[in-house]
């Protein structure tokens, strides 16, 4: 006990920083999927809207 730091913060400091990046990788794969679903959705619209004046 002698040797210990308790003034010592990397640990926590540590931990923080991991936790922020893995915010950060988890809002960009959100930001991702929601790309992917608003360009399916409106893909999915422009796609009907083009059969529709090519088969009528």
């Amino acid at each position: 006990m002698v040797h210990q730091n308790w003034d010592d913060d990397t640990d926590y400091h540590q931990a923080v920083g991991r936790a922020w990046v893995t915010v950060a990788i988890a809002s960009c794969c959100s930001l991702v999927v929601i790309g992917f679903v608003a360009v399916a959705v409106f893909g999915l619209g422009i796609f009907m809207a083009l059969v529709e004046a090519l088969s009528g």
